[in-house]
């Protein structure tokens, strides 16, 4: 197949989802890799290009590269399975190590969450003690993207809710305290391909808020 402008991983639901939609909304030919079991009838209707595979399996990253040949991919995937394995950790590990060993990409951006890296450290014992767990396995994952040489971006969002989209989010380079904790999953999908494609966050964690009062409830 020709190459598509831009592959997902994680783009079944939620912010993934968002993400695919608006980057079709701008013209792009989109791909998405979703396990055998995932419901991809949103995606269908969008027209996006969908490969079945298991992130778990880094055969099976690989092999979506190779059949999508992106020209840019973006990897938001998170929870774990009935075993306690976390796609966030592991499965964006085996994409960056499919990178690795396949064609060159503009930009590979990772969508983690605020209070990964070295911002783990300032959060509270209470926020360690029920998010912990996932904060450092998406920290894994950064840790493993930063040392390999591919051209990659991390973007950190606050706490997710299904609020509208308000176009009001921020672009930081670590949390703002005078700033809403939580963004909306849309805010977070155009920050995503904001920074996609600016050279100012070429290498560069990016964290994103939101000025606007919006209702904090979230949805794992």
């Amino acid at each position: 197949m020709k190459g598509v402008d831009l592959l997902i991983f994680g783009a079944t639901r939620n912010t993934g989802l968002s993400i695919a939609r608006l980057a079709v909304g701008k013209g792009e030919r989109v791909a998405a890799m979703a396990r055998k079991e995932s419901d991809v009838s949103s995606l269908k209707m969008l027209g996006v290009t969908v490969v079945r595979g298991d992130a778990f399996e880094v055969h099976d990253c690989w092999q979506t590269l190779n059949e999508t040949r992106p020209r840019r991919v973006i990897s938001l995937m998170g929870g774990k399975n009935a075993q306690g394995r976390r796609v966030c950790g592991e499965g964006n590990i085996n994409v960056v190590r499919a990178l690795e060993g396949g064609e060159p990409v503009e930009r590979f951006l990772l969508v983690t969450s605020m209070g990964c890296g070295e911002q783990y450290e300032a959060l509270n014992d209470n926020v360690k003690k029920f998010l912990g767990e996932a904060l450092q396995a998406k920290t894994e994952a950064e840790n493993y993207l930063k040392k390999s040489g591919l051209p990659w971006t991390i973007v950190r969002p606050g706490g997710l809710n299904d609020e509208p989209a308000s176009g009001n989010f921020c672009l930081l380079d670590g949390p703002d305290r005078n700033r809403k904790g939580y963004v909306s999953r849309g805010d977070v999908a155009a920050a995503a391909l904001q920074v996609l494609d600016d050279p100012v966050w070429l290498r560069r964690a990016v964290t994103v808020q939101c000025d606007r009062g919006v209702k904090e409830v979230a949805h794992a």
